[in-house]
């Protein structure tokens, strides 16, 4: 029962996501979807705001065999294709089978806007070039000689002995090599002239209505798991109160202050993403205060 009522919030939440965040006037493309079109061709779609600050110079697209959900995971690769603000789709040509997913993210004045949102700028379900029978053979062919390579023969055979480590020829193969302090607090202050968090961190918010203890009903519950989680900075605990809080039918009123404290919840926990989508849910109810919460936590997921 829990499950299919968090299932059902998040898919509300997800298409709610792409317009709200249109609404804040960031730099972060939506309704990124993939589909497959004529063979070996994979057509990324997506939208950019037309105002935001700062201001979207182009558009860059990566590729990628799973789904993303953070920037790290493509953090290494390079991107398939820059192209101008004005784009709104590219076609990806492939020549193997399987599911592949995609990430399109805005270059800004100030550089790469490093956000990875799942269903908003980042596809959720992978996309499926059509690969002719025998290519999809020849390409399952290269790949399983990769992964499992053929014995050597008479004719194949080069050499009995396994080519040297090159870490060992580099001085390397005596263990993890370990950074001086002094360069571990270089690389640490390497961008970070302008001070690394300009963005002001938050303190808790709570409700004039929640300040005291009401009389009985949901209120009253609610006021207890505040006070045993988020009031005392319990902020793991605070989640898992919230989220048992909200899996039971509450009032209209109850339930988005409750949707509110688990999105601070998530905030505190620095896991943005989550606290972005439980404030947007509940924006119309609380619109001014939503945006400030829904602000810090984009740009401190970008400084994450």
């Amino acid at each position: 029962m829990k499950a299919n009522k968090y299932s059902l919030i998040f898919v509300t939440v997800l298409s709610l996501l792409s317009s709200k965040l249109l609404a804040q006037g960031k730099p972060v493309a939506t309704f990124v979807k993939a589909t497959s079109g004529e063979e070996k061709k994979i057509i990324v779609e997506w939208e950019i705001p037309a105002k935001c600050e700062p201001q979207v110079q182009a558009v860059q697209i990566f590729r990628a065999k799973k789904p993303c959900s953070s920037y790290q995971e493509i953090e290494g690769l390079k991107p398939i294709a820059q192209v101008d603000a004005s784009v709104t789709s590219y076609t990806d040509t492939l020549s193997a089978p399987g599911d592949y997913f995609y990430v399109v993210l805005a270059q800004t004045q100030k550089g790469l806007y490093k956000i990875v949102i799942p269903g908003v700028n980042a596809t959720s379900k992978g996309a499926r070039p059509k690969i002719p029978a025998k290519a999809a053979e020849r390409a399952k062919e290269r790949e399983d000689a990769v992964t499992n390579p053929a014995e050597p023969t008479a004719e194949n055979k080069i050499r009995n002995t396994p080519l040297p480590n090159p870490g060992a020829l580099l001085g390397f193969s005596q263990g993890r090599t370990y950074m001086s302090e002094k360069s571990k607090k270089a690389a640490k202050e390497l961008g970070s002239k302008k001070g690394a968090r300009a963005v002001e961190f938050k303190s808790p918010y709570f409700f004039e209505e929640d300040m005291f203890s009401p009389d009985g009903g949901d209120e009253y519950t609610l006021f207890e798991c505040l006070r045993a989680g988020l009031a005392p900075k319990k902020y793991a605990e605070s989640v898992q109160i919230m989220q048992d809080f909200l899996s039971v039918h509450r009032t209209k009123a109850t339930t988005e202050r409750a949707q509110f404290y688990l999105g601070q919840s998530y905030y505190f926990c620095q896991d943005y993403e989550k606290a972005i989508r439980c404030f947007l849910t509940v924006q119309d109810a609380f619109p001014e205060l939503s945006k400030q919460w829904i602000d810090s936590s984009l740009d401190l997921l970008k400084i994450n």
